[in-house]
């Protein structure tokens, strides 16, 4: 399991190192497998402002900028077009390292002196599922009003430390960051601060909306529901998808997200649905009928049999259980 230590740090205070840290938990019974330090391979990249731009003198595709980076103004040159004049963009300074042992020098391009460099996301090691709207193909356009010189990796949060640990079969209770916090607490002698939940319950009475019904008790005694509406589908906030991200989770969208999120934090499986899609808006728990047939994520037709548990709607298995 990965446990991003910003994320523990919400429900206990951890003041030792990383190697610290693991070593004590490791001691305590806490097997940590390895430690992942988020953007360890990126260094002097800071935060600039473009304050000139203009074409190279000699080669059209390329652009000579000023570039305002705090504490002086550089010279890039960049062969980018999606950049405009006052842009803030991420700039990798001579000396600089990036992921795959790429290192920053001055040079020139066409005669034209380049102190630093612009950066894209895939220079960055992000992605689109990390910033959807970033362009795929040129600079990476930051917003505007961002402290200047600051580091990048301060700025888009990609200095995170993971942590590792092998959960063994008898420790269910560490399946969790929650888990993971309370065991730290113990190790290192100090408070934990355990999570305060509050539901407010809104609307009229969700019988009217859906129902719930099991029928393998012997296999899963207890299903819980609950019917959100008003809902709309949307990337997640940055914050979110960060600590999924360090957690080795994908972000899908903010309803599969918090599902997820909820499930790493409390150690509680969840799943969401989408009620128009639940034939006769019920979910019945029970095993499948040899020879069921159910069409999965992977765009495959699954054939199942009795001996396992599905989450069905009202017509057909929705879920393996």
């Amino acid at each position: 399991m990965k446990a991003p230590l910003s994320w523990l740090k919400d429900y206990v205070d951890i003041k030792v190192s990383p190697k610290e840290y693991a070593n004590a938990m490791t001691l305590s019974g806490s097997k940590v497998e390895g430690i992942e330090v988020q953007g360890e391979e990126i260094t002097k990249v800071v935060v600039g402002k473009i304050v000139s731009l203009e074409k190279h003198p000699d080669a059209d595709k390329l652009q000579v900028t000023k570039v305002d980076i705090g504490s002086e103004v550089i010279q890039v040159v960049t062969g980018a077009q999606n950049i405009a004049l006052g842009d803030y963009i991420p700039v990798a300074l001579v000396g600089a390292t990036l992921p795959g042992d790429k290192k920053i020098s001055k040079g020139k391009l066409r005669g034209v002196e380049s102190i630093g460099m612009m950066c894209s996301i895939a220079e960055l090691n992000l992605t689109k599922e990390d910033y959807p709207d970033a362009a795929e193909n040129g600079i990476f356009i930051l917003e505007n009003g961002l402290p200047l010189g600051k580091d990048i990796k301060e700025v888009l949060g990609i200095n995170e430390t993971t942590v590792e640990f092998e959960i063994t079969s008898n420790r269910p209770d560490c399946l969790s960051i929650v888990g993971i916090a309370r065991e730290s607490a113990t190790t290192f002698g100090v408070p934990f601060t355990k999570p305060q939940i509050t539901v407010k319950e809104e609307g009229d009475d969700v019988n009217n909306y859906a129902s719930v019904e099991i029928l393998a008790p012997d296999l899963c005694p207890r299903y819980a529901a609950r019917v959100v509406k008003d809902v709309k589908i949307g990337p997640s906030p940055k914050w979110l998808r960060d600590r999924l991200k360090a957690a080795g989770v994908r972000s899908i969208n903010n309803i599969v997200d918090i599902t997820n999120y909820v499930m790493l934090e409390l150690g509680q499986p969840m799943h969401a649905f989408d009620l128009e899609k639940l034939m006769d808006k019920k979910i019945i728990v029970r095993t499948a009928a040899d020879g069921e047939v159910m069409h999965t994520l992977d765009d495959q037709e699954r054939k199942l049999d009795a001996s396992m548990l599905v989450i069905a709607d009202g017509q057909r298995p929705v879920a393996v259980a």
